[in-house]
């Protein structure tokens, strides 16, 4: 895989919730200096950031660029990066890594890529998603081979015929025309942004209630299906659930809001999907270690983890986990929805969040997610000629096996054994050991692809060094792995998105604003993330009375859809 750098300025992106690109405000923002600017009659703010994930280390380096002094970023964790989290399975090998959280990385997200292009952080060509390389396919007993470039096999033409031409057609449902997701996609990038609008608001209409299951047995069971062909139930659904729609069979979250699916498409974020060989920890490295006025992130970042938020004589008061009660003027907090309710207390009330935005907290879904990698002697797939990315309806669904240096094709391999969502992944929960894990994916991989099975061994044999692996369900930092709306959901999205925008309006500025994916419109994509603490750093500028850049999300991002 070769290296490939997409600048995010070429490649404009506004995403179909926001009519926005967050990538020209942070351009602009790099070359005045900062994303705004407080007065010299303004004293500079306490501000406390919960969570030294990506959101709050880009929140922390924005407001310390705008001239935000008293900056203290709160991490629960050992570590810094949140879900960019790297690991790597040997000192000795420092490239040779896990991606344990965020691992695939499409040029359409601009924001993240603004950041990974000034970081001088590259990508490779491709993720090995199925059909972007040699895979293969076993379905009830049967191997099929996907080749590079090329249709899948027969048996899943019919279902990936009728998918395509559902993107580039769009469908008819009652007899009202839906418009095309590519060509929703293009008028986004040819901002024809009033056609967008009301192009999404007829799929929002048509399909906020519907579950991804229920929405395409909809479509291609009508009377006039993508592709001509009606799809059989429950076959065509089985196998698409198994073939998935760029990235994987999407079976175990057939019952998520289709909206939720559908945006991610419209958006781009299933396509050209990258890959970080240095690892997409180096993001929140470079971020925390680079100097900012003669300071750094990483030199404001307290491992200390907050529990209660509260508000006592015009101040925010933290509880830390040493009991240290500390007062702040501005609070941004980037945790997730779950510890927002159980730990931090922010729903108890109505001192910071409205009852709507507190409900969404409370309400909006976290998936499970679990990953386990391999570190093995060798590449074996480059020199066994095998396939290098496997899926099934199977125990061992997905069979990833990367290649993190290409340089050196006798180096050890890494593979990605399994990487499961929802019930999948908690079906795992009851194999906590992770050389007893591993044994049952070879020998579920051994049913269907032998040689591939045989080579599945930790390097040295060494399941302590050469296997890592984690279920972010029972992550106590985080209790799920991240924002996956059920049908009727996308409200909350708004709700979460919007509530920054508090700081406009001095009657109903609490002083604390929301930040991280599971605040945006796309759970678990590094762009939700960028975008949201965007804009909590804007908030703070704007609440403290200082200046913000024309073009900022502030003032240009409204809600104009009903979900």
């Amino acid at each position: 895989m070769n290296n490939n750098r997409v600048a995010s300025s070429q490649c404009p992106s506004p995403t179909v919730d926001l009519l926005y690109d967050y990538a020209p405000f942070l351009k602009r923002a790099e070359s005045e200096g900062a994303i705004g600017t407080l007065s010299s009659r303004i004293a500079s703010p306490r501000v406390a950031i919960v969570g030294a994930g990506i959101s709050g280390l880009l929140a922390a380096s924005e407001l310390m660029r705008a001239g935000v002094s008293d900056v203290t970023v709160f991490e629960a964790r050992d570590r810094i990066g949140g879900r960019l989290w790297s690991q790597a399975f040997d000192p000795r090998h420092p490239h040779l890594i896990a991606e344990m959280g965020a691992m695939r990385f499409p040029p359409s997200a601009t924001g993240l890529f603004h950041y990974l292009d000034r970081y001088d952080i590259s990508t490779t060509a491709s993720f090995p998603d199925p059909g972007v390389v040699d895979t293969e396919l076993h379905y009830r007993g049967t191997r099929h081979i996907w080749r590079t470039g090329h249709p899948p096999p027969p048996l899943f033409r019919r279902v990936h015929k009728g998918w395509r031409a559902f993107l580039q057609e769009g469908c008819t449902i009652n007899g009202a025309s839906l418009v095309a997701p590519a060509e929703i996609t293009a008028m986004l990038k040819t901002q024809r942004f009033n056609e967008a609008r009301a192009a999404w608001q007829t799929w929002l209409d048509a399909f906020r209630d519907s579950s991804f299951y229920a929405a395409i047995v909809t479509i291609f069971t009508g009377p006039c299906p993508p592709g001509g062909t009606v799809w059989e139930r429950p076959y065509d659904f089985e196998l698409f659930g198994s073939l998935g729609i760029g990235s994987g069979g999407f079976l175990p979250v057939y019952q998520a809001g289709f909206t939720e699916i559908l945006r991610l498409v419209i958006n781009g974020y299933m396509d050209d999907q990258r890959l970080i060989s240095c690892g997409i920890f180096t993001l929140a490295e470079r971020l925390a270690r680079e100097k900012i006025h003669g300071s750094t992130v990483a030199e404001r970042v307290r491992f200390n983890g907050v529990g209660r938020i509260y508000k006592e004589g015009g101040e925010i008061k933290l509880v830390t986990d040493e009991n240290e009660t500390m007062a702040f003027d501005r609070v941004i907090v980037t945790s997730n929805n779950r510890a927002m309710q159980m730990v931090h207390c922010l729903t108890d009330d109505e001192t910071f969040l409205s009852r709507d935005v507190s409900r969404a907290v409370r309400e909006t879904h976290l998936t499970g997610s679990s990953k386990l990698f391999m570190l093995t002697r060798d590449k074996f797939w480059i020199n066994k000629k095998l396939p290098v990315t496997i899926q099934s309806d199977s125990f061992a669904r997905g069979v990833y096996c990367l290649d993190y240096e290409p340089h050196n094709p006798d180096g050890p391999g890494v593979v990605l054994l399994s990487y499961t969502w929802e019930d999948d992944a908690h079906k795992l929960l009851s194999v906590p050991d992770k050389k007893q894990r591993c044994e049952r994916f070879v020998d579920d991989l051994s049913t269907f692809h032998p040689e591939v099975a045989r080579h599945i061994v930790p390097a040295d044999d060494d399941y302590e060094r050469g296997v890592l692996h984690h279920d972010w369900l029972t992550d106590p930092h985080s209790s799920g792995a991240f924002k996956l709306n059920y049908p009727g959901e996308d409200v909350y999205s708004q709700r979460l998105f919007f509530q920054s925008q508090t700081a406009n309006d001095p009657a109903s500025d609490t002083g604390l604003y929301l930040a991280g994916c599971g605040c945006s419109f796309t759970g678990g994509w590094i762009e939700g993330a960028v975008q949201t603490a965007i804009n909590s750093a804007c908030a703070v500028i704007r609440s403290v009375g200082g200046h913000l850049l024309s073009g900022n999300p502030l003032d240009e991002i409204r809600s104009v859809y009903y979900y």
